[in-house]
């Protein structure tokens, strides 16, 4: 399990930056849709996958007042995410990620930020 107090700044910067509960709770529903987009770990079947997977698709958008929001929640801005999520999609693509946590690598991974500068 991760814990937020585990999370501080990388950064040159003396910020005593750490991850709040609620900071981690935003980058893991973010974490979560970009699972949902890539067809990874979701526990539905036939029709109903398929809704999660396309929904999840749709959400990446900038014009999306819900996704503005939610990447505001997480401090971080929504071409970041939007980058993020291409970029782990090309990687998915290569199956570099096969048989790996990669939930919990994405939210480590996103925990390591402040927010985008």
């Amino acid at each position: 399990m991760l814990k937020p107090h585990s999370f501080v700044t990388p950064t040159k910067h003396s910020r005593n930056y750490q991850i709040t509960p609620e900071l981690m709770l935003w980058r893991s529903v973010i974490v979560r849709t970009i699972l949902d987009a890539m067809d990874v770990d979701i526990h539905a079947w036939g029709y109903a996958r398929k809704v999660i997977v396309k929904e999840a698709k749709e959400w990446f958008d900038e014009n999306n007042e819900d996704f503005d929001l939610v990447c505001d929640y997480a401090n971080l801005k929504p071409y970041f995410v939007i980058k993020l999520y291409k970029r782990i999609k090309e990687k998915n693509n290569k199956k570099l990620f096969d048989n790996k946590n990669l939930n919990k690598f994405l939210l480590e991974y996103l925990c390591t930020f402040t927010e985008e500068q």
